[in-house]
């Protein structure tokens, strides 16, 4: 009486690789922390106490914090660097850009002046 009910969708299911990354397993019939594996599930504990029992997420397998070997000072290099050839393929683009403007510029103003020797007044037009 009084329950509120949740239908779950298949779309909805955590696969169980998400849940190794996470680092949760299943252990028995209860799904478990990596770290607390072998430690008993106990059922009776305070919600209190289940809150000092969550492990440091750092800890955790397949954590969001990128591998060891990169620090942060490495990563900066290579975005700075990553920014500088972008822009020198900027450049690049526009002047590449720019000269074809210029050509077809050009080109267009060539057609332009000999439609124009090309021209012949009609009689009508000279009255």
């Amino acid at each position: 009486m009084g329950e509120e009910c949740v239908h779950v969708l298949p779309s909805n299911k955590i696969g169980e690789s998400t849940l190794r990354q996470m680092g949760i397993i299943l252990q028995g019939d209860h799904y478990v922390f990596t770290e607390e594996v072998g430690a008993p599930v106990n059922e009776d504990v305070d919600e209190d106490d289940q809150e000092a029992q969550i492990p440091d997420p750092t800890n955790v397998v397949g954590s969001s914090q990128p591998p060891p070997q990169y620090s942060l000072e490495s990563i900066s290099r290579q975005i700075e660097m990553m920014a500088t050839m972008q822009q020198t393929r900027m450049d690049e683009m526009m002047a590449f850009h720019n000269r074809r403007y210029d050509e077809i510029t050009s080109h267009l103003h060539e057609i332009d002046s000999k439609l124009a020797k090309m021209y012949i007044p009609d009689s009508e037009d000279e009255s």
